[in-house]
């Protein structure tokens, strides 16, 4: 029977002096997640380049899809410890490889020594624990190039780990570890994957939904509202802003030429989300946004955009092309929900011939018939904040007053 999980983690390994925080928040993320998933507060004990999640009675398999989830584990296996007495070991690898094998298999023995005062090195182990198994399964040959089975035993300071399963995790670095943005989330397929791929380098990622009701249906809000909930398995949780844009749209739509309605609309959201961001201590932006894809993405309209922003906009996404993102939402799960057909503020009000290529200074004049602050004032008090925890979702008043922001942020 498995006792333990062991879990590895490779680019935390590269880290220098800040290593160990990277570590701390890696296994508090593992242990929250755990937490949410199972209602269960794991053991995860720490020995160099390693993690031990202690299984205490529980099946492997019930931890797999919390690991699954979690940023910075790059690969993990189930695990039997045993101590470091060699016929313990020996006995424990023979019942691990008669358990996994399925009628007659290749297999080759692997040993790391981190414990270099184990009296037997590597190339001993194997060559000890390899004749042990030879002599007492039959159906077993030796392939050190193609094993069908590769028995693992790794010597560590205190005892042995010994395992033949090993699966992949996530990689990147654990969420938490790189600050915090505001990813604008549409209903679409990219914004999602562009959140994902931020919280991959460790960004603790809080979204902002910009709707149009009754443009757009309830339905199009709980779309959205359900990507969240598939991106929250990923960091535990998700902070959603929900503003309403309808009163915004309806000003566009009724002082501004039609052609610049899209890149009007984009900045007034690039300035509502900073605005949000600093009350919530975020540092950057993220968005969707995918060099060429549609008129609202060009360089031009994405200088256009910029030039109202106070702080980093981040578009993870910015080179790849349509498929690449479609193969990211599909392993993610966010792939069927994003392409239910609910619209969001954006395609309902989208202009029958869109600038491709608008000046900074034509979107100021646009804007001069706007009022500006005002709106942006409104929209902002009318926000909802929902906090979403994988399948469920916890709906609070906001907790911070929106209106009480950075006073170096003036509208541009």
């Amino acid at each position: 029977m498995y006792d333990h999980i062991v879990i590895r983690y490779a680019e935390i390994a590269l880290k220098g002096k800040n290593q160990k925080d990277f570590l701390n928040q890696l296994v508090r993320n593992i242990r929250e997640q755990i937490k949410v998933d199972l209602d269960f507060n794991p053991t995860i004990e720490r020995e160099q380049g390693r993690l031990y999640l202690r299984l205490d009675d529980k099946a492997p398999e019930e931890f797999y899809d919390s690991l699954n989830h979690v940023f910075g584990i790059s690969s993990y296996s189930p695990a039997r410890k045993v101590s470091l007495d060699l016929e313990e070991i020996k006995a424990a690898a023979l019942f691990e490889l008669r358990s996994a094998m399925k009628g007659p298999t290749s297999f080759r023995v692997s040993v790391k020594r981190p414990n270099k005062h184990f009296p037997l090195t590597s190339p001993e182990m194997q060559q000890i624990i390899a004749a042990h198994m030879l002599k007492n399964i039959t159906g077993l040959s030796v392939d050190l190039h193609h094993a069908d089975l590769e028995l693992l035993l790794e010597i560590r300071f205190d005892s042995a780990y010994i395992y033949t399963r090993k699966y992949e995790g996530l990689g990147g670095l654990p969420v938490g570890t790189g600050g915090k943005g505001l990813l604008l989330l549409s209903g679409g397929i990219d914004s999602p994957v562009a959140g994902y791929l931020a919280m991959k380098r460790g960004v603790i990622v809080e979204a902002v939904h910009f709707h149009s009701y009754p443009y757009t249906s309830e339905e199009a809000k709980q779309k959205v509202i359900k990507l969240a909930e598939l991106m929250a398995k990923y960091s535990v949780r998700l902070v959603v802003h929900l503003v309403p844009f309808t009163k915004i749209q309806e000003q566009i739509a009724h002082y501004c030429h039609d052609n610049m309605r899209i890149p009007i609309m984009r900045r007034i959201m690039v300035r509502i989300a900073e605005q949000i961001a600093y009350g919530r201590e975020a540092l950057s932006l993220f968005t969707g946004d995918n060099l060429g894809q549609v008129a609202s993405q060009t360089m031009e309209s994405l200088y256009a955009v910029n030039n109202v922003a106070t702080m980093p906009i981040l578009r993870p996404l910015i080179t790849m092309d349509k498929e690449e993102i479609m193969t990211i939402a599909r392993r993610i799960g966010t792939y069927d929900t994003s392409i239910l057909p609910y619209e969001d503020c954006c395609t309902v009000f989208v202009p029958k011939e869109p600038k491709t290529k608008p000046k900074v200074d034509a979107c100021e004049k646009e804007e001069s018939r706007l009022p500006l602050t005002e709106l942006i004032s409104q929209a902002i008090a009318e926000t909802e904040k929902l906090i979403v925890y994988g399948k469920e979702i916890s709906k609070r008043r906001q907790e911070i007053d929106y209106a009480t922001l950075n006073p170096n942020n003036s509208i541009n």
